[in-house]
């Protein structure tokens, strides 16, 4: 057999050059590939809002030559409910559905959520909370996990709420979700604590499996009991900041003072004292210890602190204090006694009860923040 492709004799008749042919379709397409380009630059700008040069970028992974996809699209994204924002929304993040087939892509996906009882509104809150969704297959992904966790939760009205916040858990459920889920179960994890991480925190769940176990064995180690919600905290922080950032966080807590004892003590007590980004650590430590006197063990006895606002609740509240000290007024409190309390308590005990001083002390607190009486 000859190696050279053999040309039928009608195309040669027609044309004796059919490379240049060849050259002249490959111009013209590309040519055609360019409009579509331009076209869809020229859309994406003018109709979806996006910058020229993100429409640029996007039309480098896919385009269209006239709008008939696109207006259908957006078309229906609006019958469904989506304001103007929340669709510009909801492109921007996945440009590539203005592409899609309402009828056989997007169309399955609302028929489904609404035969779980999903209200129009929670569908379009899921879809603009996170649009890949709509890309996920119903009967090998979604649908599934949906069952899955319809017999976990105690009602479907929360289970409904738990996808609106990230609907994520419906799909790779089978790789990460549910062994992850299996792991807590088999360390002795209440349900009622699985469903509240699946609620708030779903992302963990999607950790690689290998990792989450591993981290599962260190909080054992750490002796944190699997029947507090402490214990699932643990785990989300762990899984959630890398090691580096942990590593780093205590190296600031000890530059504070805190012996390796307390920043452990601290952890299985306010796990959440890891998450705190390394300047409000630094913030906080500075305004307790120079500013209001207190001694780093007090702090690492009581690491919820650190968790509260230092505008809001830390600094207004720690005038009113240094001023009543000032006076003779005050003794040296505990954290819990100043900062726990709501604002109602708060103003009752350090504010109202000295009546001289009131009015100053009140303008003193506002002055920090607007104050709302018996906000928490």
């Amino acid at each position: 057999m000859s190696r050279f492709l053999i040309l039928p004799k009608h195309f040669a008749s027609i044309n004796p050059w059919p490379w240049l042919s060849l050259s002249l379709f490959s111009t013209r397409s590309s040519s055609s590939r360019s409009k579509g380009k331009s076209f869809t630059v020229s859309y994406l700008v003018g109709t979806c809002g996006f910058s020229p040069e993100r429409a640029v970028s996007v039309s480098k992974r896919f385009s269209f030559k006239t709008s008939e996809r696109p207006d259908t699209v957006i078309a229906f994204f609006r019958n469904i409910g989506l304001s103007q924002t929340s669709l510009f929304r909801v492109l921007q993040s996945m440009p590539q559905l203005l592409v899609a087939s309402p009828e056989r892509s997007l169309q399955p996906k609302i028929d489904f959520f609404k035969s779980k009882g999903f209200s129009t509104s929670d569908i379009c809150k899921t879809i603009v909370n996170n649009p890949l969704i709509l890309i996920r297959s119903v009967q090998v992904q979604i649908a599934p996990a949906f069952d899955f966790f319809d017999d976990m939760f105690p009602s479907r009205d929360k289970l409904i709420k738990a996808i609106i916040r990230n609907s994520s858990i419906l799909y790779d459920f089978k790789i990460y979700v549910e062994p992850n889920i299996k792991l807590l179960r088999e360390a002795g994890v209440p349900i009622s604590h699985v469903i509240r991480l699946i609620e708030y925190c779903p992302r963990q769940l999607k950790a690689n499996p290998k990792r989450f176990k591993e981290v599962l064995q260190e909080i054992k180690e750490m002796k944190f009991d699997p029947f507090k919600f402490q214990f699932v905290v643990a785990i989300y922080v762990n899984v959630t900041v890398g090691k580096s950032s942990l590593a780093r966080r205590k190296g600031i807590y000890r530059k504070w003072g805190w012996t390796d004892g307390n920043i452990f003590a601290a952890f299985r007590n306010h796990p959440w004292c890891l998450v705190i980004s390394d300047d409000k650590i630094e913030a906080i430590m500075d305004y307790l210890v120079n500013e209001l006197g207190y001694s780093a063990s007090s702090i690492s006895s009581n690491p919820w602190v650190l968790s509260m606002s230092l505008k809001r609740r830390i600094i207004p509240r720690g005038s009113v204090i240094l001023v009543l000290q000032s006076k003779g007024l005050g003794r040296k409190l505990g954290l819990g006694t100043i900062f726990r309390c709501n604002e109602e308590i708060f103003l009752n005990k350090f504010i109202f009860r000295h009546e001289k001083e009131a009015d100053d002390l009140l303008k003193l607190e506002l002055g920090e923040k607007l104050l709302i009486l018996g906000a928490n």
